[in-house]
């Protein structure tokens, strides 16, 4: 058995409850355990905009996870993952052993919740998608108010002068 060195990156349904997130991550890591693969890591990256809409969504949940198998099983796994309603889009490559991540990840609930003063293990952006785009319309006006404000040197009315002073 050639053993080689894979990661599976997913982009979940950003209204997906977390609950059934875990479900989803829960089989995945199933499937690929089914087909003789070890998991060597896995993180929930969070909630962040998408470069463009897949199935009307603008924001997804990402998810890595690193594995270590033959690849014999990963065309099935890519079939299995294409069948999943909640997955908008997914993607696994070959990656060097020298890219997997440091220690074996295991993304609980506990990982959400950190103690006072203390960041958590795990970072779930639960931004809703309008927060980001109240952000940039906000800075979108104020570059506009900056535009429009007449400058302090010129006349009043924002016009500028362009006839030739005349000496005399």
């Amino acid at each position: 058995m050639n053993v080689r060195y894979y990661e599976a990156i997913f982009i979940v349904q950003p209204n997906l409850e977390q609950n059934e997130l875990y479900k989803l991550i829960g089989e995945t890591k199933n499937m690929l355990e089914k087909r003789d693969s070890e998991i060597l890591y896995e993180e929930v990256m969070g909630k962040r905009r998408l470069a463009y809409p897949i199935q009307k969504q603008r924001f997804g949940t990402y998810v890595l996870l690193q594995f270590r198998g033959d690849g014999a099983g990963n065309a099935r796994l890519n079939q299995d993952l294409e069948l999943k309603e909640n997955i908008l889009a997914h993607m696994i490559v070959r990656i060097d052993e020298e890219e997997v991540r440091e220690a074996r990840r295991e993304v609980s609930k506990e990982d959400l919740k950190a103690p006072a003063g203390k960041e958590p293990a795990v970072k779930v952006d639960d931004e809703a998608p309008g927060a980001v785009d109240e952000e940039q319309d906000q800075a979108e006006s104020d570059t506009e108010q900056e535009e429009a404000s007449p400058d302090e040197q010129g006349s009043p009315s924002g016009e500028e002068n362009l006839e030739p002073e005349t000496k005399e």
